[in-house]
């Protein structure tokens, strides 16, 4: 007797809707499919039908078209699914009513792991100018964990033509903060240009260390532009918390943490004599990493001013910044004994300078304080070291007699160090409608100087004079000022030169100056430079930011002198082209 078995209607009618779509999991070395599966879907025939990648999805919750990032094999392998695979279907338009046209290709790439616990790290060394790979390596971590990648500056092809790493590449990548199950998603990109190490150039290489204890996860940098015997001080060596680095900005947004810079006794800041070989001009600094909530950062850290005094002027030439906890003992015992300055000057330690002041404890400084009123300050005076027969200057001072104000000041150079100097003065002279007339009977006056010591700080002629006031009205207690009009005007800027450095950057160049307080660039994308950008600056080597890409630019410099307070400008420089890129 037969028996017959009756199915809802229902059912028979949803289980007619259910559409079938095969994911087929294709080896992207082999091109062989090494998985397939059958999924349904409750979608009708003639609709479109999307597979999402896993992590694109909201809130970790699942569906079952959702891409797995990572499928285990055979024998050990593991398949990293490739979401930038020019091959990969990840949509179908319209579903078909026949289960074997519904088909999502999906592009993996296998990588034989020790276990499931580990990863990969894929670097990428390329050829920026021809966009074509030098080098690739794969490297298995540990899940989560940092991955740091020691770059070197030169390498050399298959064909032995060598390449120099290219450290204003904005598009390098040289670490990945933390591993992801996706090999895929850990990609190290580094871009190199043709070239080797030109003669006579030294390159200085920085290790900014985040944590003493892990060494291994640093920040490596390449100073350029150097010359072979020269000296070098590192200037710039905190991790502020402006800074622009990716990784670290992730870091932050994650742990809420900030990297302060970490004293340390014997680190290596200063080179004294640069060479050619890059792994003799190697300096290390070391930061502490502070777990901090939001809000807590005046409670944590404060800010620490470093002054490298002229011991002449009593202006600081260089200066530095650090981030410490208050109340912290600072020793500053690793001071340089020799330091250049922007303008050239060479210094030099002068350990018995009853100024310095070398040893804080340091404060806290409450948000909008001034750090110097804070006395957060450390202080390393620094003399001009001259020898006999070096050229040398004397400084000469105008005094009033009357108010004792200094009312006229200048260098008179041209002079030999260890030689007498002897200072004819002048009978009178006028600033505005004042004259002021040699007072020869003032007994503080100094017109000799025996042996000239080379600073312009010490080696001083004082004169004084007295002042005449036609007016009655004026009382003799005056604050003239020096004669703009005596002021030369500044030669324009020699030798300017711009060069692209990236798609936005530039690199200008030019020769000092003598007696420039400092330069302003002007740069337009039009000859007549209409709306101009200026940038003013106190170096010779500066690179412009933010240009537009494939756009050419016009440059020019010109030098100013502080006179009263105002700039004094001088003459522009030819004009140079930025080329387009």
């Amino acid at each position: 007797m037969a028996i017959l078995y009756l199915h809802p209607v229902s059912a028979l009618a949803e289980e007619a809707q259910k559409i079938t779509v095969s994911y087929q999991y294709i080896d992207e070395d082999t091109g062989e499919i090494f998985k397939e599966e059958k999924r349904n879907t409750d979608k009708q025939a003639g609709k479109a039908y999307e597979a999402t990648p896993r992590w694109e999805e909201k809130y970790g919750l699942e569906k079952k078209e959702v891409v797995q990032e990572r499928i285990d094999g055979d024998s050990g392998t593991a398949y990293m699914f490739d979401l930038g695979h020019s091959k990969n279907v990840l949509k179908i338009e319209h579903l078909s009513e026949n289960s074997e046209e519904n088909v999502i290709q999906l592009y993996y790439k296998a990588y034989h792991l020790s276990d499931s616990d580990h990863t990969c790290v894929d670097v990428t060394i390329m050829d920026e100018d021809a966009d074509v790979v030098i080098k690739k390596e794969t490297f298995e971590v540990k899940k989560s964990d940092h991955f740091y990648y020691d770059i070197d500056f030169i390498i050399k092809d298959e064909q032995g033509i060598s390449y120099r790493y290219d450290s204003l590449s904005t598009e390098n990548r040289e670490r990945v903060f933390s591993a992801n199950e996706n090999a895929m998603r850990n990609q190290v990109k580094l871009y190199y240009k043709k070239g080797s190490i030109k003669p006579n150039e030294a390159i200085v290489v920085v290790y900014k260390e985040l944590d003493p204890v892990d060494t291994e996860y640093c920040k490596k940098q390449f100073i350029e532009g150097l010359t072979v015997g020269d000296d070098f001080y590192l200037d710039d060596i905190h991790v502020s918390g402006q800074d622009n680095d990716n990784d670290l900005s992730e870091l932050r947004r994650l742990y809420e943490c900030y990297y302060s810079y970490d004293w340390k006794l014997n680190e290596k800041i200063y080179i004294e004599k640069l060479s050619s070989n890059l792994n003799d001009n190697i300096l290390k600094t070391y930061h502490h990493l502070y777990k901090l909530r939001p809000g807590d950062y005046a409670e944590e850290s404060t800010k620490v001013v470093l002054e490298f005094v002229d011991a002449d002027t009593g202006k600081a030439f260089k200066t530095d910044q650090r981030f410490t906890s208050p109340g912290a003992k600072i020793n500053y015992t690793a001071v340089p004994n020799k330091l250049t300055a922007s303008n050239g000057n060479v210094y030099y330690f002068d350990k018995d300078y009853a100024n310095n002041h070398l040893s804080i404890t340091a404060k806290k400084i409450e948000k909008g304080s001034d750090v110097y009123k804070a006395g957060n300050v450390i202080k390393a005076y620094y003399f001009t070291k001259k020898n006999p027969g070096d050229s040398a200057a004397v400084r000469v001072s105008y005094m009033d007699s009357a108010t004792g104000k200094l009312v006229r000041q200048e260098d008179k150079d041209g002079l030999i160090v260890g030689e007498s100097y002897l200072h004819q003065p002048e009978e009178s002279f006028k600033i505005g409608d004042v004259t002021y007339t040699y007072d020869k009977e003032n007994t503080k006056n100094i017109l000799q100087i025996a042996n000239l010591s080379g600073h312009p700080g010490k080696d001083e002629i004082v004169i004084y004079y007295k002042a005449s006031v036609p007016d009655s009205n004026r009382n003799s207690d005056h604050d003239s000022k020096p004669n703009p009009s005596e002021v030369k005007k500044t030669a324009a800027p020699k030798k300017l030169q711009a060069v692209r450095t990236g798609t936005t950057k530039a690199k200008i160049t030019f020769k000092k100056v003598k007696k420039a307080d400092g330069y302003q660039i002007s740069y337009a994308d039009n000859k007549k430079f209409r709306k101009a950008k200026k940038r003013s600056t106190g170096k010779t080597s500066v690179v412009l930011k933010k240009l537009k890409k494939n756009r050419k630019y016009y440059v020019r410099v010109r030098a100013y002198q502080k006179i009263n307070g105002a700039k004094k400008y001088g003459t522009y420089s030819k004009v140079k082209v930025i080329a387009k890129r």
